[in-house]
């Protein structure tokens, strides 16, 4: 049996694999998916967002780097296609030349061989004359003297015939002699003809052969430059796509960083990453902000036009009266000092006459200073954030915060009692919902507006459930 010290070694040792392949996860399964592709529709916390955009722009200047290189080494098998094409277009004209040369050879032989067949009928049609033309000599020779005198007319026309015999003769030889030198020298140059026709074809056919390999090899090249084409055509996309990816996530980071109006989308993608830590629904949350600063369609879109200090001339408008009360202006003060920013410029929300004297609501969520100071602690430690950093005027800080305040309000004693009390009328969360909704806006006087703006909200909420059910099958 195992003593008790090696079953705690052992036990220990699988602990650490244990850490060891979930450290390893970490690296390699989480951080395989922090890729610029696709990111502009995923849903991101602020830090994600950042860590994207610089995976981005790596993998933009990596791809630039390698478009760059890409379009050189395109560029270089262009010019050697050209190159090829100007040796093609070299070798054809070559080809074409060797071939007419050869052409034109064969003409010339052509024409030899009928003037060697038209000196061969002369020389047949000279052999016949001669042939009579001995045999008559022959006969001369050959018969006595008497006989040939007798057959002639005269005696001097024996003699002449005699002559003229030999004359011709002769001649007729010497014709022969000229017939066939003619003909020699015609047969050697067809001779000569025939072959440097065959040179030219044979220098034809080479050049034909090394044309053909060089269109081979052209051939090559340009399956090669439709690969690179293909290549750098894809890095140009994926730039592309990755740079549109990177502005369309650099303009999610910054319109839930900036304060301007962003869409239910946007909105929706900075509240559920938080989903599970915050325990609400990002549907009631949406509802509570568009409820609270919802204008054409955006969260965000109706801040307020009012600042702090600004005289009030609704309700209280005695002298002294500002838009934003007594109460809440050294936490307002704070907040502005806190972020840096200008107290007489910030805009707020202005006074509603026909709920009350004041306004000084801050940001997409319309908190009131005192009731950012109570929850921001909270939600900086959800966002790792200091209090300092919390804005109620970042849309991504002021909506985890909304949905901050909203639990406490959702889980506060007098919903829960509300809650209980009216189950056998309406659900658990529609009255947990409405009653979180008017408290989020009259306070301890929520009981006043249950009706009106909470079940407003829930309705809302209801609607955006529907909503979120089809952006999450997308």
């Amino acid at each position: 049996m195992l003593s008790q010290k090696k079953i705690k070694i052992k036990i220990i040792n699988s602990f650490f694999i244990f850490l060891a392949v979930l450290f390893l996860y970490f690296i390699f399964v989480e951080a395989e998916e922090l890729e610029c592709k696709d990111y502009k529709d995923k849903v991101l916390t602020q830090e994600q967002y950042q860590e994207v955009i610089e995976i981005c722009d790596a993998e933009i200047g990596v791809d630039k780097v390698l478009l760059t290189e890409k379009r050189s080494e395109t560029s270089g098998v262009k010019n050697e296609v050209k190159r090829l094409d100007t040796k093609i277009r070299i070798s054809q004209a070559y080809i074409n030349q060797k071939i007419a040369k050869a052409n034109s050879l064969k003409k010339d032989m052509k024409t030899n061989s009928s003037d060697i067949s038209s000196l061969e009928e002369d020389l047949k049609n000279i052999n016949k004359s001669l042939s009579t033309l001995l045999y008559e000599k022959n006969l001369l020779e050959t018969n006595t003297a008497l006989e040939a005198i007798l057959m002639s007319n005269s005696l001097s026309d024996f003699y002449n015939d005699t002559q003229l015999l030999k004359i011709i003769s002769s001649r007729i030889s010497d014709k022969i002699d000229v017939i066939k030198s003619e003909k020699i020298s015609l047969e050697r140059l067809s001779i000569e003809l025939s072959e440097r026709e065959m040179l030219e074809r044979q220098l034809a056919r080479e050049r034909d052969s090394e044309k053909k390999n060089i269109v081979r090899n052209k051939g090559y090249k340009n399956e090669l430059l439709t690969i690179l084409q293909k290549e750098e055509g894809d890095l140009e996309k994926s730039i592309l796509g990755k740079e549109e990816a990177r502005q369309a996530i650099l303009k999610k980071k910054y319109t839930l960083a900036s304060g301007d109006a962003v869409t239910f989308g946007e909105a929706y993608n900075a509240i559920n990453p938080y989903k599970g830590v915050l325990g609400m629904d990002p549907a009631f949350v949406l509802a509570i902000l568009f409820q609270e600063s919802g204008n054409g369609g955006k969260i965000g879109g109706n801040i307020g036009q009012c600042t702090y200090d600004q005289k009030n001339t609704h309700g209280n408008s005695k002298n002294g009266y500002t838009v934003m009360s007594n109460s809440q202006k050294t936490a307002f003060l704070d907040i502005m000092k806190g972020l840096g920013r200008d107290p007489s410029v910030q805009k707020i929300s202005c006074p509603i006459p026909k709920d009350g004297s004041y306004g000084g609501a801050m940001g997409p969520a319309q908190f009131m200073p005192n009731t950012w100071f109570s929850i921001r602690s909270k939600t900086g430690k959800i966002l790792g954030k200091s209090d300092e950093e919390l804005s109620p005027f970042i849309n991504g800080d002021a909506f985890i915060a909304s949905a901050v305040y909203l639990k406490d309000q959702y889980y506060s004693k007098s919903c829960s009692a509300y809650a209980e009390k009216y189950k056998h009328i309406s659900s658990v969360r529609t009255l947990r919902e409405r009653c979180a909704a008017s408290r989020y806006y009259a306070g301890g006087a929520w009981w006043k507006y249950r009706m009106t703006y909470g079940q407003s909200v829930v309705r809302r909420a209801d609607k955006f459930r529907a909503d979120i059910r089809i952006l999450e099958d997308d």
